[in-house]
This record gives C-alpha cells, structure tokens and sequence, in this order.
C-alpha cells in the first residue's frame, strides 16, 4: 500500500490545509516547494489576508505576490505595530479588484481613508464589516462622514462593529429592512441611541455596547415611549459601561427573549444592580429564556468594609434560583487599598482585571473554589499586577509559591515594579501565569534606582521565559527617569522574538542607539509623557537617509513602522513614503 504524499493531494485538501495556515506561510514557504503548489497558491481564491501584525518587508512582498480577486477576507490596521498602513496599501493596490471580498476588517483608520476606500469598495458584497477611527482623528475637520455612514448601513450587511463617537452614532439613519444581526458599537453609545437601534433593526440578533452610558435618566421615557413591540434580540452586552438598574430594566422589558447578557462596567455602591433579589425576581418575570448571565461590576466607596458588609451583598445569591435552577455563582470582594468593590459571576467574564493576592482583600463567593481557581480565570486575557506589593505580601504574609497555574490563557502582562527587581518574582510569575502564551508584555520599573543593572538582567531573564511574547513595552515608573546611561545594556536583551517595541521618554542620542542596535524590530512607538524634548524632523530625517519606513506623529509620540535599509529595495521595487 503506497503511503500518501503532501505533493499528490487533491486540490481540495491542498485548500482546506490553507485554512490552517498564514498568508506568510502560504505565499512564501509553501508557494516554492514546487511548480505545482505555486500554481494551487496563485489560484486559491480564499485568502483570509490579515496584515494587522506583518513587518514592512513582509507587507511590500505580499502585496507584490496577492492577486486581489482571491481575497475574501481583509485586516488593514492604523495602530501603533503599523502606522501608515492603510495608506500604503490604497498606493499599492487597486481597490476595486476586491472583488470577492466579504469581510473587511479597518483598524485605527483615518476619516479621509476611510472616504477614499468606501468610494472604490462595493460595499454591497460584504457580509461584514469592522471599521475602527483612530482615536486622535474623530474631531478632525475634512469630508463629512454621514454620506459613509448612510451606504454602510443601507448595505446588505449581516455584521458591523463601528467604534466611533456618541456624535457620529447620531448621523446614521437607520433603515426599516436593516439587514444587520450582529451589531457592535462604541464609543460612548446612549441610552436613547440604543433605543433607536432596537427600534429600528428588527433582525438583530447580537448587540455589543462598548462604553455604553445607561444613566441618562431624562432620557428613559422619551427613548421607550415610541418602541411599541419588543425585539427578537437573543444576545446583549454592555462593556465597560456606566450601568444603572432602572434604567437597564427598561431596557430589557424590550429584549425577552434574551438568551445570554453580560454586563461589564462601573456602578454605584447603593444602586440596586448590585441586589440579587432584584435580579432573581427580574429574571423570572422577564427574561425567562434567559440562560447565560455574566456580570461584573466595580465600584469605589470611602467605607473600609468588613466580611460582614461583603457577605451582605452575597447572601441573595445563595437561593435556590442562583445555585440550583440556574447553576449562576457569584463571587464578592474588597479591595483594600484602592476602595474598590468587586461584585462578578463565576468565572470572570471580564478578560482585563488588576490581581490582587488574598491577603489583599476581603472575599466572600457561592462558589466552591477548592481546585477550581484556573478555571474562574479562564477567560481572563490581560493582566495588571504590581510585582513590588505583591512580592512583600508574600514575605509578609509567608505565601508559599503555587502548584498550578492560576492564569492558563493569558496573552497580555503588565507589570509595575518600583525600586529594586524583587527577589524571587520570576519564579512566582512562572508558578502563577503560564507564560508561555503571552504575546504582548508591558513593564513599568524604575531606570533611577541603583540597582538598575540587576533590573535589566531580571528583564532579560523574564524575556527568555516569555518566548512568545512580540509586543513590549517599556516605561518608567518613576517621574521623569529614563534610560540614560543603560540604553546599550538594555538593548543588548531585547530577544529576536520581540518585533514591536513601545518605550517612553527617550532622548534623541539613545533613540539612534538602539534603532541601529535592535536590527530585528518590525517597528518602534517613541512615547513622551509630555511635549517631545526633540523636533521630530531630526529622527525623521536621520532614519530617512538609512530605511524604508511609514510613521504616524502626535505631540507626545512617534510611532514607526520599519522596513528594509535604503540600500537594499523589496523585490517588486516598491518603495513606501513617510506618511504624517
């Protein structure tokens, strides 16, 4: 019986192991093996092409190699990894020969970009649609967005996320026979605009609210007052929003047939959101196809609590309906010293949150946690923790180092150290995160401290253990200490596998220094806590006599996107120019 070869396969399996595998794997490993796979390369007509995370190098070869008409999916982003990006690529390639394209994914992009790109898209071809405006550009002055918006949503789309302001929100109309099920907006939506939505997108099956304010009172009996029948929504989640209970209540007298609502947000300490009776007799009486219900609210109080006043706020959720019917458990915690109560079903629906150790705060729960704390943090992904508090709770407190992992799926690590690197604090790390899976690291230390050294080689030793990590930041957590005088020792730990550098408050001279030593990074954001101690035409012009390289400039930073030395050209002889 002959054994199977990758190089007879069928097309289609050929295809389907696409699936599986980058646009870099594809178009510069695979597409070479043979005159065979370059032809099932240059013909596949599936691409997903996600550039949010490629190098400048990778990004002129891709557009050199990509035919257009076979991309059905495409991420083009503005921020920080990237800057320039979107306009680079309206340079490189024809628009209008997407046309195929089904999914389009815009990251941090400007207003003018975003007019130019909908001019040349048929937006009618997409089912989705994600457009995200860079943040210092929603006030700018240019081409009035309403036009956009109005085709946007006239489109026979089935999913939009849009993540713009509560003013850009109010231009859009709405039509009756929106086709929209999945619907995603921010930043600082209403009240009444939701209201309007649900009025309006009778097919809506999703609604995600990202900085939502459901505490505009005035607002409530106009908003409802005209909605006459309730909606056939089955999913809604409010993130990072300000919530309070009436008016939420409301709100959900229109959606009863809710199957899942998570709520994220900030509270007051005395609104009844926080009462689980209220909830329980809410549920029952409302949502009664209400199955998932995850929550997690924060909120500050000058009080220092005890276990008594903690458990008064979990003791509703010890009925039947939560423990039994439902099998719904909630945790309730103190934290100490920032005046913060935390009140959140199990486990934490909220993927960023700032550790606290135990001896750290007051908790009482309804769930047996006796082996089950990994799995309360599942679905956390980014963490903040301050490795000089937490590692003198644990010499005060003689807190033995874990035998398991508590945090398994965390991408994003940030931590804060002030004055000397703790002793032992790599391996606490290692017994508490699996570090592993961590992308993105972010450190405040302090550079002043004497021991500085020691607190670069602590860097590097954490950097060899997060070999997965690609995205670091640097800071200070001290005012106005920088790098002086160690720039060369840090540079010298920076790992090949970190491509993306943010780092703040550097000078001119130290800036140079490590743009000619770290050869390795894709790209580079310069931070300042205030104005730039520099012109930025002095770094812009220095870089421009050595590389090839997009930028983006505000006041208090400077973001660049690396490519090849000025000497050495991408293989399709394009060349990108500095952007502002």
């Amino acid at each position: 019986m002959s054994s199977a070869s990758l190089y007879t396969l069928p097309i289609e399996l050929v295809c389907h192991i696409f699936g599986n595998l980058d646009i870099q794997t594809i178009l510069f490993s695979f597409r070479n093996v043979c005159k065979r796979f370059y032809t099932i390369v240059d013909t596949y007509n599936r691409y997903e092409l996600d550039l949010s995370l490629v190098s400048k190098i990778e990004f002129h070869r891709i557009c050199c190699i990509i035919h257009p008409e076979n991309v059905i999916s495409l991420i083009l982003s503005n921020n920080d990894m990237t800057p320039g990006q979107i306009c680079l690529f309206i340079s490189l390639l024809n628009i209008n020969q997407f046309v195929h394209l089904r999914a389009l994914t815009l990251i941090e992009i400007k207003k003018f970009e975003l007019n130019l790109l909908m001019e040349h898209i048929n937006i009618n071809s997409l089912s989705e649609l994600s457009i995200n405006i860079r943040k210092h550009n929603f006030n700018s002055k240019g081409k009035s967005m309403i036009p956009v918006l109005s085709n946007i949503v006239m489109a026979n789309l089935r999913k939009l996320d849009l993540s713009m302001w509560s003013k850009e929100i109010n231009c859009i109309v709405w039509p009756k026979q929106c086709t929209l099920q999945y619907l995603t907006l921010g930043h600082y939506v209403t009240l009444k605009q939701v209201c309007e939505i649900l009025h309006h997108l009778s097919h809506l099956r999703t609604l995600v609210l990202r900085n939502c304010i459901v505490n505009d009172t005035d607002a409530s009996v106009m908003s409802f007052s005209h909605i006459q029948t309730s909606t056939h929504l089955t999913s809604l989640t409010f993130k990072n929003s300000r919530l309070q209970m009436n008016e939420l209540e409301l709100l959900l007298l229109l959606t009863p047939t809710l199957v899942h609502l998570q709520l994220t947000g900030t509270v007051t300490l005395s609104d009844s959101i926080l009462d689980g009776s209220r909830w329980e007799e809410f549920i029952q009486r409302k949502l009664p196809s209400l199955k998932k219900f995850e929550f997690f609210f924060r909120a500050k109080t000058d009080i220092n609590h005890n276990s008594i006043d903690i458990e008064s706020w979990v003791s509703p959720f010890r009925t039947t309906f939560w423990l039994k019917h439902k099998s719904w458990f909630v945790t309730c915690n103190f934290i100490i010293k920032t005046g913060t109560i935390r009140l959140y079903s199990v486990p934490i629906c909220d993927p960023c949150i700032i550790y606290e150790s135990d001896f750290d705060k007051i908790e009482c729960t309804t769930c047996m946690t006796n082996g089950n704390d990994a799995l309360i943090m599942n679905n956390v992904r980014e963490l903040d923790l301050d490795l000089t508090v937490m590692m003198a709770s644990m010499t005060t407190q003689k807190i033995t180092l874990r035998n398991h992992h508590l945090f398994l799926k965390l991408t994003d690590l940030t931590l804060t150290v002030n004055g000397e690197w703790p002793v032992g604090s790599i391996e606490y790390l290692s017994t508490l995160i699996d570090l592993t899976n961590l992308t993105t690291l972010g450190l405040y230390v302090n550079f002043g401290h004497y021991s500085v050294s020691n607190t670069i080689n602590n860097i590097g030793c954490l950097l060899k253990q997060t070999y997965n990590v690609r995205s670091l930041t640097l800071s200070n957590s001290v005012y106005r200490s920088n790098l002086n005088g160690t720039v060369e020792s840090f540079c010298s730990i920076i790992p090949h596998h970190v491509k993306y550098l943010e780092i703040y408050d550097m000078d001119l001279d130290d800036i140079k220094i490590l743009l000619q030593q770290v050869k390795h990074l894709s790209s580079v954001t310069f931070v300042f806590l205030f104005d730039m101690p520099f012109s930025p035409n002095e770094i812009i012009g220095w870089l421009s006599q050595r590389i090839d390289f997009t930028y983006l400039l505000d006041n208090c930073f400077l973001s660049i996107w690396l490519g090849n030395n000025i000497n050495v050209q991408p293989n399709c002889s394009l060349n990108a120019k500095a952007s502002d």
